[in-house]
């Protein structure tokens, strides 16, 4: 059951426990002909069906988070812990009514020395054989086609997205390759982030914002990790406040390629999946001595350095090449270097690619 429909689950519940509970009272007082007539007893129903609604509409969220949790820790407890517990229990309550068919005749026994002892039998023997379950586990070896159950796999913690992985797509691609676990959460005010980026003046933001949209849709679609958007939304101006703050309040991780809010949830205990560094750590290494054919982008900082790129987006510094903006050239690696924003490769005209440029005039 997903978080929204859970919530509503709570919501409805809540409210018709208010109805019992105000119809309780109202008959109650009818006994006592403190109320009269029926319209009374319709009146406390609708009372305490509104304070359900209200308390399950304020509290909603918060009581779905713990039936959620709880149900995902009664999943993972073994199958023979639950045996070993009911047959527990159940031994206690036949060994209780045998003492209380024999306790029966003794003067003074009442119903709550009975109860007092089917609690304690009950609960010494089900923690006693839920302490020695092993006795319910089979030590046979499988043999040859027997089916072997294995237990399910731990599904990870869950993960919130923000923005700028969304828009960047490269979160979709990790999705279908069965790189991601747990489950991916979009918070509401996420959405309209993007929802607003989609709609803004400016062409460049507009394009990003729909590719946002664009991305979002896939990654709902896709069916390897459920992705769902909640609508928790804690009390802080910033987004990236906001998100922290929810990944603290539902020990989720965080998933970005903004370095500044990388640094900013680390401290604060988050831990972060930083989209750039992943693509860094996997991008194959250039080695001092490997040659290249790029082409020259422009001129570097420093004097007689030209810059081009990997297709992967690496910068290479090459050096010598100011004049050889436009062309296409021969380097051989030198160095790289490893910083937070990526990878940066030097490297150096190979001796083929020295001919002078054309009108260069060098002879």
């Amino acid at each position: 059951m997903n978080r929204p429909r859970l919530r509503r689950w709570v919501v409805t519940t809540l409210s018709v426990f208010g109805a019992v509970v105000g119809m309780a009272i109202a008959a109650w007082l009818h006994d006592l002909d403190w109320l009269v007539g029926p319209n009374n007893l319709l009146y406390l129903m609708t009372i305490g069906a509104l304070l359900g609604l209200l308390v399950g509409l304020r509290r909603g969220p918060q009581i779905a988070r713990w039936l959620e949790r709880f149900t995902e820790r009664a999943a993972e407890v073994p199958p023979e812990a639950v045996l070993a517990a009911g047959t527990g229990a159940t031994v206690g309550l036949l060994i209780t009514v045998l003492l209380n068919n024999v306790l029966a005749v003794v003067p003074g026994f009442s119903w709550l020395w009975s109860l007092m002892i089917a609690v304690t039998l009950v609960t010494a023997s089900a923690w006693f054989l839920v302490v020695n379950r092993s006795l319910f586990a089979s030590t046979r070896s499988p043999g040859v086609g027997d089916t072997q159950i294995r237990p399910p796999p731990d599904r990870g913690s869950p993960k919130l997205v923000d923005t700028s992985a969304i828009i960047d797509g490269r979160l979709v691609e990790l999705a279908e390759a069965n790189f991601l676990d747990g489950r991916l959460l979009v918070p509401q005010f996420i959405l309209a982030e993007l929802q607003r980026i989609a709609d803004a003046e400016d062409p460049l933001k507009r394009r990003r914002g729909r590719r946002g949209l664009e991305m979002l849709d896939r990654l709902v679609n896709q069916g390897r990790v459920p992705t769902e958007v909640i609508h928790d939304d804690p009390s802080a101006a910033a987004v990236d406040d906001k998100l922290v703050r929810l990944c603290v309040l539902l020990g989720a991780d965080l998933v970005t390629t903004d370095y500044n809010l990388h640094r900013v949830a680390g401290l604060q205990g988050v831990r972060v999946l930083n989209l750039h560094q992943l693509a860094n750590a996997v991008k194959a290494p250039q080695l001092p001595g490997e040659r290249l054919s790029l082409t020259i982008v422009k001129a570097g900082r420093e004097p007689g350095q030209g810059l081009a790129y990997l297709e992967d987006g690496t910068m290479v510094v090459v050096e010598s090449a100011a004049d050889r903006v436009g062309r296409e050239v021969d380097v051989v690696v030198t160095s790289s270097l490893q910083t937070q924003m990526g990878r940066m490769v030097f490297a150096r005209l190979d001796e083929g690619s020295r001919a002078p440029a054309p009108g260069s005039g060098e002879a």
